[in-house]
């Protein structure tokens, strides 16, 4: 059973806090206003994340805030492919997600298998707690991080001793493919007016 949603604001809040000599630190005020957004975004899906029954606070905001950047980069990349007649953000639907994973249990990847596996299972809670089109959307998310590298990648992740190394390895792996869709978006598009194409780009740009 999850925390209640207060409760777990409360939380939230805690964690913030902990990190304000960090803040402080920061060299910025954009770079102030990017480390408030993440807790911000994570804070949109609080009622959900409270599900998840996670003891690691942070764990819980940096998966809000990933999820939070890839449905925000799906919608932009969607937006993109109308303009370009492009190809790489198709809409989400349970029967894609079904047939990946038919294709994925008849192919036998055992090591990507079993680190999807681990993955949901550990968010379980989560997962169960969205709405279907916000769950199918996490779903894939899981799906294409876990399956976008080799065997040999996944069995290190999998032969980790701890929990913990596999779930920032996960993040690790889902930083990557979200940084490769925004090279990718911002390799010949207009982000707008404030974003200077031909530079390099981060998350951060997306949220400042």
């Amino acid at each position: 059973m999850g925390r209640t949603i207060p409760s777990f604001r409360q939380l939230l809040e805690i964690e913030r806090l902990s990190w304000s000599g960090f803040k402080k630190e920061l060299p910025s005020k954009l770079d102030k206003r990017a480390f408030d957004e993440i807790f911000e975004n994570a804070e949109l899906y609080a009622s959900y994340l409270s599900n998840a029954v996670n003891p690691v606070t942070l764990e819980s905001v940096i998966m809000g805030c990933l999820f939070h950047n890839h449905k925000t980069l799906s919608e932009v990349g969607k937006e993109k492919a109308k303009s370009e007649c492009g190809d790489f953000c198709d809409d989400v639907t349970a029967d894609e997600i079904n047939l990946k994973l038919k294709l994925l249990a008849d192919n036998k990847p055992y090591c990507r298998n079993l680190l999807f596996d681990r993955i949901c299972e550990k968010w379980k809670g989560l997962v169960y707690s969205l709405h279907k089109e916000d769950r199918e959307m996490l779903l894939k998310m899981m799906l294409e991080t876990c399956f976008s590298y080799g065997e040999s990648r996944s069995q290190i992740m999998n032969d980790k001793d701890s929990e913990f190394c596999i779930t920032f390895l996960f993040y690790v792996s889902l930083l990557i493919q979200q940084q490769k869709l925004i090279n990718k978006i911002c390799k010949g598009g207009n982000m707008g007016n404030e974003m200077e194409l031909g530079k390099d780009m981060t998350l951060l740009d997306f949220m400042t």
